[in-house]
């Protein structure tokens, strides 16, 4: 009995293992043809056979990885950076995928997860290539990491004192440490090193705006401008600076041939929006809200500011929605509750409004206009009592309208 179950072991082994053979061997089969597919840009048909490949064998990294590159051609990025997760799993000494797949990560906006990719790049490599560092200081600033930034720079600059970019791209981190003095020798170096980089004066041009030094900052731009009339930043930039001055027609003018040079400044469209409002333009500040939600449907503050245009347009239910989804992806927004609850009012629904105006209070508890229109509100509901001393709140947090509401509604009470 024993020996024929020891035969019978034998035998499911002998089968067991010409299986895992046949499928090692469609799995090469498969493997090739992707390579062959690769060879003449049929990604799609790449994708399909690396796919083949993986189901005849789950564990085979090469496949995984090189789906991975296909993928990336096809600009299917999460897709890529799944694969290249699952290769690392299996071949963790796969090193090439922490440099590509953190520069997947820049592409799907995952700066942390590109700092740390760059990172492992660099220890992993025997001699570290000044572009490495550069990737790497430049995911920093992406990820907001202005200090690391700040290191790898200074590395940087150690090895190439003459390295004209990263004297710039430090300052801009300076800059963002409202370290305005070291961001100015950075700035005054770079253009020392080349008078005409233009990045330099964009640069110098941003710290200006935070000095608010407008009319400094518009020179600035203008000579980025000169230097490089299709650079849309610039444009973008000095209409800011000259919405920041108050002069609106050339705002809007720049603003305008900045989304001429490059339709994808959703920050642009968004300015622009602001500043046509501003202007009495409110259709045409509607449409750019509209333009800038469609190249980011998070936007959360176009949402807001789009709400409040289509209140003053009586679109009274669009408003409450737009309230709706800039409440979604920034619940601690006082402001769009505050605003959400005006509209309700509006509408007569008055316990729903005090429920935002009580969630307003809530995020931002010395919110004065929140209390006033929480007073309103629960007259409206025939609290009076309660409605005085909310007034009164608003008042002791400096809302000028409180105290003649007060004397016209509170004075006589009890």
């Amino acid at each position: 009995m024993i020996r024929f179950c020891i035969l019978l072991l034998l035998a499911f082994s002998t089968s067991a293992i010409a299986q895992i053979k046949g499928n090692l061997s469609a799995g090469i089969e498969s493997f090739t043809a992707g390579e062959n597919r690769m060879k003449v840009n049929d990604w799609n048909g790449a994708v399909l056979d690396y796919s083949n490949a993986i189901a005849a064998d789950p564990s085979y990294a090469e496949a995984y990885y090189k789906r991975s590159v296909a993928f990336t051609k096809l600009g299917r990025f999460k897709e890529a950076i799944n694969d290249q997760n699952e290769a690392l799993r299996l071949n963790p000494g796969i090193l090439k995928i922490y440099d590509e797949r953190a520069k997947l990560r820049m592409l799907v906006e995952d700066y942390p997860g590109a700092v740390a990719d760059f990172t492992k790049a660099i220890e992993l490599t025997p001699i570290v290539q000044p572009s490495l560092l550069c990737q790497q200081a430049h995911a920093q600033l992406a990820a907001e990491d202005y200090a690391g930034a700040i290191s790898t720079f200074n590395g940087i600059i150690e090895q190439n004192p003459r390295d004209t970019l990263s004297y710039v791209f430090r300052a801009l981190a300076y800059l963002n440490l409202d370290e305005l003095e070291k961001a100015g020798n950075d700035i005054d170096m770079a253009i020392r090193l080349n008078p005409k980089n233009s990045l330099a004066y964009e640069a110098q041009g941003l710290r200006y705006l935070e000095m608010k030094k407008f009319d400094d900052a518009i020179a600035s731009f203008t000579k980025v401008i000169n230097i490089n009339p299709q650079f849309a930043l610039a444009w973008h930039n000095r209409g800011i600076a000259y919405k920041l001055k108050g002069e609106n027609d050339k705002a809007d003018k720049d603003l305008t041939k900045a989304i001429s040079l490059d339709q994808n400044l959703k920050s642009t469209y968004f300015s622009r929006a602001l500043i046509r409002k501003r202007m009495g333009e409110t259709e045409e500040s509607l449409k750019d809200y509209n333009n800038a939600l469609a190249l980011d449907k998070e936007y959360t503050q176009a949402f807001f500011y789009r709400g409040m245009v289509k209140k003053t347009l009586g679109d009274y239910q669009g408003a409450i929605n737009d309230f709706d989804e800039s409440i979604r992806i920034n619940p601690n927004d006082a402001q769009a509750f505050n605003n959400r609850g005006n509209v309700r009012m509006l509408f007569g629904d008055y316990s729903l409004a005090v429920q935002d105006y009580d969630q307003a209070i809530r995020l931002h508890e010395d919110y004065g206009i929140a209390y006033f229109n929480r007073g309103i509100a629960k007259l409206m509901l025939l609290k009076r009592d309660s409605a005085c001393d909310d007034f009164k709140q608003s008042e002791q947090y400096g809302y000028g309208a409180a105290a003649e509401t007060i004397r016209d509604f509170c004075t006589l009470q009890r």
